[in-house]
């Protein structure tokens, strides 16, 4: 099976929700032993047979919500060569607060404390995974007509119209709201580690497994609570997070153009609450 759906991100806006959301719902088949194959970005001569093959085992909408691939135009290539007649979802969340949410994920993988123009320049992808109108633009001349875009602002303001959008775009019902304990916390939220060189090295550490692929071996760790004893523990990000806040405009010259052209562009087909 390979998939009808894929969601391509970008990173920061809500993916991982979407990825737990799902995976309660038995019509949909998302990749076994990962949330992220990584196949069309990083993973590509591994070939289609192995890609399939996460998907094997289950009927349903095949999905993969892979947010690594909004910014990448070498991914859009090997989507559209294997996957041409899927549906492509991005998920807009305003650039600004994406960029400090990205800000955030690299210090909770280990980045020292820094300006966030400084990271900006250290992770590019900071910048890059947040330019919705150039990429969307791309998406759309590689898939014309199968592009759809949802609401990051409406995941945080109304899930349970979030997840009926979501419904309806796979074509499954959409009548089954979140979990309560979905509905009521983040996924992947924001936290310092007790130990920058301990999160780096973890990431680094996983990241090689992955393109081995040990995913099951990953997703095991995982489970033991390697993940919240590398990633987190460390101090409150609130105080942090206010000072970024006030620095996020020096990002307006990057930002603020595309910005204003994709709201131009596809702010109507943005859907509305109501």
């Amino acid at each position: 099976m390979l998939p009808a759906v894929i969601f391509v991100g970008p990173t920061k806006c809500g993916t991982t929700w979407i990825d737990t959301y799902l995976r309660e719902r038995e019509e949909v088949v998302l990749p076994a032993d990962c949330k992220e194959t990584f196949f069309f970005d990083k993973a590509f001569n591994k070939g289609t047979a192995w890609y399939e093959a996460h998907f094997q085992g289950s009927e349903g909408v095949g999905v993969e919500v892979a947010p690594s691939l909004f910014h990448k135009p070498h991914a859009i290539a090997n989507v559209k060569a294997t996957c041409p007649g899927a549906k492509i979802i991005i998920v807009f969340r305003d650039p600004y607060d994406r960029a400090i949410s990205h800000y955030f994920h690299y210090r909770k993988q280990g980045a020292p404390k820094m300006p966030i123009t400084q990271m900006a320049e250290t992770h590019p992808d900071m910048i890059e995974a947040g330019l919705f109108n150039k990429y969307a633009q791309k998406w759309e001349e590689a898939f014309p007509g199968q592009v759809t875009f949802l609401s990051y602002e409406m995941l945080k303001t109304d899930p349970v119209r979030f997840c009926r959008d979501v419904c309806q775009q796979l074509g499954i019902p959409d009548d089954v709201p979140p979990p309560a304990s979905l509905s009521s916390r983040s996924v992947n939220a924001a936290s310092l580690p007790r130990s920058r060189k301990l999160a780096h090295y973890t990431r680094r550490g996983a990241e090689i497994v992955r393109r081995l692929g040990g995913h099951k071996l990953v997703n095991f760790l995982r489970q033991t609570g390697l993940k919240k004893l590398a990633f987190s523990g460390g101090n409150d990000v609130g105080t942090e997070r206010m000072e970024i806040r006030a620095e996020v405009l020096a990002l307006a010259p990057a930002i603020g153009d595309d910005l204003d052209a994709f709201q131009k562009n596809y702010g109507a087909r943005l859907p509305q609450a109501t």
